[in-house]
């Protein structure tokens, strides 16, 4: 298998969310790291205190600690928010629109959440 991204869209209480950090915890078992980004509602996922489930904090921890998370600048200017309002523990990694373009070229599969 390829390289694999996970886009994240969807804000921390819709379904895909869960689905993808799931996912992406199984393939961390696997030793395979996807790659995570977060643009849209999704950057809502990155806040402190996102997620009631701490399975799915966990998960996403687990992401940002092996593999690292990416979010959008794009679409957190676009709500008026910085990496500072961001969860420090997390490490979010702020890409523009033309390097978020460069890494879905870079990928083989590419899912959207």
């Amino acid at each position: 298998m390829g390289r694999v991204m996970f886009i994240i869209k969807s804000g921390p209480a819709g379904s895909q969310v869960e689905e993808a950090l799931r996912l992406s915890a199984a393939m961390l078992g696997m030793d395979y790291l996807p790659v995570l980004v977060f643009v849209d509602d999704g950057v809502e996922c990155l806040r402190r205190g996102a997620f009631n489930d701490s399975g799915l904090w966990d998960y996403l921890k687990a992401a940002a600690d092996l593999a690292g998370v990416y979010v959008l600048s794009e679409s957190l200017e676009g709500r008026g928010l910085g990496i500072d309002d961001l969860d420090p523990r997390l490490g979010a990694t702020p890409v523009d629109l033309a390097r978020f373009a460069e890494m879905t070229a870079e990928s083989d599969v590419i899912a959207a959440f």
